[in-house]
């Protein structure tokens, strides 16, 4: 059974790690394919894959959209180009630096995820100068007939944007809208270090509402159309992550306490879920020591006091 989704946005499953509904990359298609958020290198295969149903190539996308720079959405964006050499790249001007020299990038990652980098992301490749379009966010694109508009949209990341897609209605949210699994009501915050922003994310979380899509296109995993449960549900259980985090260290409890905490938090909210969907859930959201470190980053340098407050 295929999950719904808008008209005129196709869903690829890039089988991350050869599991379903982990990894999302979007396909617009037209005369100028435009693909939103490819995915790590790692998962070229399914994305050629998905794209072979639909009768093209890697050689085939001219645009690549992007909501950040992280490895698990744009990882694959060097590979396409060495394919696709005419392909344009939109990224937040933050980003943009780490397209064409993705050593800082990579070395932030690998101290999060040390020997498994390959195994999960594969091998990473600079983007061309010339392939990159900077954007602060509020520009209007027009592609192949086709109109995305930007927004700024920090929380997980300063480098995020949206991407509201005016033919469809849908918004392209990539990690701001946290993880969800196709067909269950149960959002999941994913807080990585080093940028989380939890009051930053709550003005995002207006900026969506404010824009009234009819679906929330997510890159873990897939379209939503029950906006306004899904971003009070998300809003809901980001306070409430980061409101444990902030009293577990104001407590004086060491870090695998604090961690033991946070996991027993979310434990006691996917409970009435099935063995497998939370499994899977997991598997969307990484590890929770991740999460964790995140919110604790955010909360830390807010300065002293502040944590207490």
């Amino acid at each position: 059974m295929s999950t719904p989704h808008p008209d005129g946005v196709a869903v690829i499953d890039t089988m991350h790690l050869g599991r379903a509904h982990v990894v999302a990359a979007y396909l617009l298609p037209g005369p100028e394919p435009i693909l939103v958020d490819p995915g790590p290198a790692s998962t070229l295969p399914g994305l050629e894959a998905g794209l072979a149903t639909h009768g093209l190539a890697l050689s085939d996308i001219r645009h690549i959209v992007l909501t950040h720079i992280h490895l698990d959405h744009a990882g694959a964006t060097g590979q396409i180009l060495a394919h696709s050499p005419a392909a344009r790249v939109y990224v937040h001007e933050r980003g943009a630096p780490h397209l064409l020299d993705p050593s800082r990038l990579l070395g932030s990652a690998g101290r999060l995820y040390g020997d498994q980098m390959e195994r999960l992301w594969g091998q990473v490749l600079p983007v061309p100068p010339a392939a990159i379009t900077a954007l602060a966010g509020g520009e209007t694109l027009r592609l192949g007939g086709r109109e995305l508009r930007a927004y700024d949209a920090p929380g997980h990341a300063r480098h995020h944007l949206l991407w509201h897609d005016l033919q469809s209605g849908g918004v392209f949210v990539g990690d701001n809208a946290g993880t969800r699994l196709p067909g269950v009501a149960f959002t999941r915050p994913a807080t990585p270090p080093p940028e989380i922003d939890v009051a930053a994310w709550m003005g995002t979380l207006d900026l969506l509402e404010s824009l009234r899509p009819t679906w929330l296109l997510l890159t873990h995993f897939g379209p939503f159309a029950d906006v306004d449960f899904h971003l009070a549900d998300y809003r809901e259980r980001l306070l409430r992550w980061s409101e444990v985090v902030r009293s577990g260290l104001n407590s004086g409890a060491d870090e695998a306490t604090q961690v033991a905490a946070l996991e027993a938090l979310a434990a006691r909210e996917a409970a009435a879920l099935g063995a497998p969907q939370r499994a899977a859930l997991s598997q969307q959201t990484g590890s929770l020591v991740l999460s964790w470190r995140g919110l604790a980053r955010y909360w830390q340098k807010q300065g002293p006091g502040v944590a207490s407050g």
